[in-house]
This record gives C-alpha cells, structure tokens and sequence, in this order.
C-alpha cells in the first residue's frame, strides 16, 4: 500500500518517435493510466508516422507533432517542434519526462525555468550497424548521457542490470533513482476459453509478437522449423506479428529454406488485438540471444504470455531467468543455435499436453507479481516524493 502523498502534476512525456508505429505502446499507455488513477494530468507527446494514434479505453492525452519525415532530421526536428510547444505550454511545476534521446532538449529547458525533469532509461542502444547509427549513438547517447545527465532531478530505469550498465559506461553512480520493469495489463491480457477450431488435433501453433529485426532471434526459430523432422514439421506453424527492418529479410528467409508455409505473418496488428492472437497459440517464442542490450532489457512480451497462461520457449539470458528460471511451464533453449531451437521446439510438441497443464500458474504469478498497477505505483510513488 503507497503511503506517499500525492499532489497532483501536470505530466508531460516526451516520445522522439512515430507512435502509431511503436511496437512497444503498453509502457506508456499503461502507466500513465495509473498516474492518470492517482490524479495527474498525464499527456503523451510524440510524432506519428500514417496518422495520429488515440488508444481506446485510455484516457491520457495524445499530442502529436509534425515532424520532417527524411532520413537522419526526423527526431531532431520532432524534437525541436515539442521544445517549442514546452517552452510555450507548461508551468514551472509541471514534469517533463525524458529518454536519453530527448535528453538534448533539457539544457533548453533549463534555461527557461523547466526544472521538473524526469530522466527514464529504458534500454541502451540497439542495432549499432552503419555510420548512421554509431552517429546516432553519439548524439542521442553517449553525449546527452556524458553531459546533461545532471539536469533531471529524477532518474528511473527498466532493470538494476541497466542501471549498472550504464553506470559502468559513463563512469557514474545514480544514488536517487527508481527500478520500474515491464508489466502487463492482466485485466486484458488474461487465460481465455476462446475456442479455436483446428482440423488437425495435432496441430501445434508457435508465435511471436513485437519488432523484427535481425538481432532478435527470429530467424533462428524460422531455420529451426525448417530443420525439424517432417513428422514434426507438418503439425508445426509458427505466427509472426509485428513489424520491423527485419521484416523483409525474415520473409525472404522463411521462402529461401522452404517453410513459407509453415509461417504466418500477420504484419503490425493494433495493442487491443494482441491478447486474442496470443489465445490462439499453443506455445510462444521469446528468443533474444546474448546481447548486452537484452540481457539489461525485461521484455514485456514474456509478461504478456504469462498472463495469457502460456507455456513458453525462451533463451537462457538474464533478463529471462530473473524471471522464469524455475518455472516448469518454460522451455529452456541451451543456447542461441538453431539446433537449441530446433530441440526446444521437438521438446515442447512432445511435453505439449504437461506443459499446457503447468502453464495454468503462469497468469496467476504474472498477477501478482508483474501487473503494470505495481509497476505504476513505484513510479507514481517516486515522482511524488520528487516533484
């Protein structure tokens, strides 16, 4: 039970992206719906990219900023847009929340009286391929990090992992923080008796929702299947919702190895239509490989199974087991290899029925543990004490 006192703020959250194409809306939706519930005014600012997104049965407010949609200016003129409606729109008490990538505003303002600045860390920079984005690692990174770290009077981040991560990087101590993970809505995502006709009573549905990109893992999972036995192959298809740069490249692999008939995929699908594709699977996919930017990370997408009350096949990283480690309805892959996943998959066809029956814990412990309400009242509780 929270004992802090709340007074009520105006919360403004700083997006530097295209909204409507953000895989990842639940942490934004979710909490600020829980500081909504303790009387803020919470308002999401951010870009878009086909046309501005407004979630149904959210009541935080959207506000959208046109932004110049060419390679390598999007985020700074997006950026500069929202500064100058901050500069123009907000109190001095109001609380403006950051991400590295909009750490670079702050100087500005500072320098006009916007004291009420909150730095939150979700992740450390991923997909570091070309010069674009080891520049784009600089400027969004490395030097607001380096030098304007100091201007929030708040810091918050995803895991302990990161924290340390970042500590180690920049040579810094954050003694005045507060850890709030991934979560998941459980009033949403929840066990469901929806029932789903298959013809074949054997017939085993992997799946997988979120970004595509090459360092996720998916395609392992795509060569996995391709290398399984025919007697398992045949009962095996695996669903791939969401987008990403990966996209293409996962689709041109699923065709060149011969399973393009094995895997669906089901493109971007609105946050509201994920809980009913996951009902539809016998068994989800996370299979991030050892990487320092997911070993830090606390991928909302395993909290969403749980919650569904799914068994899962996961990598054995960090941010995994913290989580899952001792949980029977979890298949373990030894490694990142597709022979891992090739045997994790034959595993979870052959334990299918054991594994559906000890999953039936899984919604309960996402429940108690990982509801996005727990994670919110930590925030909410920090930002009371500071602001």
């Amino acid at each position: 039970m929270s004992t802090v006192m709340v007074s009520c703020k105006r919360i403004l959250w700083v997006d530097h992206d295209r909204f409507d194409l953000k895989p990842g809306k639940c942490p934004w939706l979710e909490i600020s719906e829980i500081l909504i519930k303790q009387g803020h005014d919470v308002s999401i600012l951010s870009g878009y990219g086909t046309s501005k997104y407004y979630p149904k049965g959210y009541k935080v407010n959207m506000i959208y900023f046109r932004a110049l949609d060419l390679s390598g200016v999007f985020r700074i003129s997006l950026l500069l847009n929202i500064l100058c409606w901050l500069l123009w729109n907000t109190a001095k008490e109001d609380v403006i929340i950051l991400q590295p990538k909009g750490l670079v505003i702050a100087p500005f303002l500072r320098l006009f009286g916007k004291k009420n600045i909150h730095l939150d860390i979700r992740t450390v920079p991923v997909n570091i391929d070309s010069l674009r984005d080891h520049i784009d690692r600089w400027l969004f990174w490395k030097i607001p990090l380096r030098f304007f770290r100091n201007l929030a009077r708040g810091n918050s981040f995803i895991t302990d992992r990161l924290r340390l991560a970042v500590e180690k990087e920049f040579n810094v101590r954050f003694n005045d923080y507060v850890l709030w993970q991934s979560g998941v809505n459980t009033r949403r995502f929840q066990p469901s008796e929806q029932a789903t006709f298959k013809k074949d009573p054997d017939e085993f549905v992997l799946f997988y929702h979120g970004s595509i990109s090459e360092k996720r893992g998916i395609g392992r999972v795509v060569e996995a299947i391709a290398e399984l036995d025919e007697r398992y192959r045949k009962h095996i298809s695996f669903v791939v919702v969401g987008a990403g740069p990966g996209l293409a490249g996962l689709k041109e692999l699923a065709e060149r190895n011969g399973v393009s008939d094995r895997i669906v995929f089901r493109g971007l699908l609105p946050h509201e239509d994920i809980p009913g594709e996951i009902w539809r699977a016998d068994c989800c996919v996370c299979p991030l490989p050892d990487r320092p930017e997911w070993n830090v990370s606390s991928p909302i997408k395993v909290f969403e199974y749980m919650a569904c009350g799914k068994p899962m096949i996961l990598t054995p990283i960090p941010a995994h087991m913290d989580i899952l480690k001792d949980e029977d309805f979890t298949v373990w892959t030894r490694g990142e290899t597709v022979g891992d996943f090739r045997r994790a998959i034959e595993y979870a066809y052959d334990h299918r029925a054991s594994l559906e029956k000890s999953s039936t814990r899984a919604s309960e412990l996402a429940r108690q543990n990982y509801d996005w309400a727990i994670q919110g009242r930590k925030f909410a509780d920090y930002l009371a004490k500071k602001f």
